[in-house]
């Protein structure tokens, strides 16, 4: 039902364009993406043990509906459609069952200018991402939220921001067992641009209420506070430099962390190509049993590649790979080098990344279930990801990724894991 809800609501504000063209205006935007996978060991490491598929066809269109009264006032629909094929009513012979709802809405938001000023706003389910280079670690998601923007002068500006992600509860009658169920965050961004020098200091607080599962899985109330901070050097340019800091402390009654995480990229931009030589470090977890050294998130994003992180060039059901991905996004030091728009034939581009990981978890550090981490100190992994792109048309690109990680853990075996996809991607 939910599915022909959101076509019924899209038919809806279509229609009423229609009544109203000379008042609003509509633009459409978005993208999908057809492919198909090839891969072997994605997500175990063991080739004793044989894959339940080792083929898929992936497919995930994204389209926006932007209602645009003046340069000043418009609402903004997303909608998201993800199908593999073959899985599900929507994926069979057939296409139209209604009972796994393929059709997810995305985005619903106000953006407006107040009048003769320079404020902006934004409310309602956006895309919230506080300033980074690889994706920030802490919060980069779409979320429910309001933010609102101002700049001070040509140089200066401000973000504040509030999003909910999480309320138990939404009735205001009194109910068993319901009550401080929520979890929100608030932030302050403060963007300072130079000639050749940018910076982008933040501050971001979020409250978990007891019954809204807290830090650690304990009981109590818990908070979570960052510090962090993105730059960028340009002044010396095709030279540029880009780099991230974050420091944070996540704290209940029973239970504390605090750690930090920074990155640093140098590019050089060439006529052939974009060399980009970068590194990240994640503090890491150790064998206190109240205490721990990683950096708290709530909402990350933060990503290199296919296997550190779930970067790739096309989007889908397979963006992320293999199970340790969740440990190396919180505890890891990593250094690559990416060769990036790499051209010596009309329309045909490729992008090489060559990535070396090493965990920083304690060996004998363990979770909240007293699980032991899947990437520790002791374990390493090499990974390279190549994408080659044909421009069929302007907008229309064939595209082709090869992936394979070699994984080093300490104290179990493991076998190589590699992928190929080869499809289609069309943005309009």
């Amino acid at each position: 039902m939910k599915r022909f809800a959101l076509v019924a609501l899209v038919a809806a504000l279509l229609f009423s364009m229609v009544t109203s063209a000379s008042a609003t205006e509509l633009k459409v935007r978005g993208n999908i993406d057809v492919y198909g996978i090839w891969s072997a060991n994605l997500y175990d490491f063991d080739s004793d043990t044989s894959d339940s598929d080792n083929y898929s066809t992936t497919q995930r269109m994204r389209t926006y509906f932007d209602y645009v009264a003046n340069e000043n006032l418009k609402a903004v629909l997303g909608l998201e459609m993800d199908v593999v094929w073959g899985v599900g009513d929507s994926g069979d012979w057939g296409t139209d069952g209604n009972t796994d709802d393929p059709i997810e809405l995305k985005h619903a938001y106000l953006a407006f200018t107040f009048p003769d000023t320079q404020i902006s706003v934004q409310a309602g389910l956006q895309y919230v991402a506080l300033p980074s280079v690889f994706g920030n670690p802490v919060f980069d998601d779409d979320a429910a939220a309001i933010t609102v923007s101002a700049p001070i002068n040509e140089m200066f500006a401000v973000t504040v921001g509030y999003t909910r992600g999480y309320d138990g509860s939404s009735s205001f009658t009194k109910e068993e067992g319901k009550g401080n169920d929520d979890k929100d965050m608030a932030f302050i961004a403060a963007p300072i641009t130079l000639d050749g020098f940018s910076i982008a200091p933040y501050f971001g607080y979020a409250w978990i209420g007891e019954n809204a599962g807290t830090l650690a899985d304990a009981d109590d109330d818990s908070t979570v506070w960052v510090l962090g901070a993105n730059a960028e050097l340009t002044m010396f340019d095709p030279l540029t430099f880009a780099a991230d800091l974050i420091y944070g402390v996540g704290e209940n009654d029973d239970y504390e962390t605090k750690g930090w995480y920074g990155a640093l990229a140098a590019s050089y931009k060439m006529e052939m190509l974009t060399a980009t030589l970068f590194t990240t470090y994640f503090s890491g977890a150790d064998d206190d049993d109240d205490e721990d050294n990683y950096l708290p998130t709530l909402a990350e994003g933060w990503g290199l590649t296919p296997y550190i992180g779930g970067v790739r060039a096309f989007s889908g059901s397979f963006d992320t790979f293999s199970g340790i991905n969740a440990d190396m996004n919180l505890a890891s030091w990593v250094v690559g080098l990416k060769l990036a728009k790499i051209q010596f034939i009309d329309k045909l581009t490729h992008d090489l990344t060559i990535a070396y990981a090493m965990g920083t978890n304690d060996e004998d550090a363990t979770d909240a279930d007293g699980d032991s981490y899947a990437f520790n100190e002791e374990d390493s992994a090499w990974e390279i990801y190549f994408v080659n792109k044909y421009m069929i048309y302007e907008n229309l690109a064939a595209i082709n990724e090869l992936g394979y990680f070699a994984p080093d853990f300490d104290d179990r075996d493991e076998d190589d894991s590699y992928f190929a996809t080869v499809g289609f991607q069309y943005k309009f």
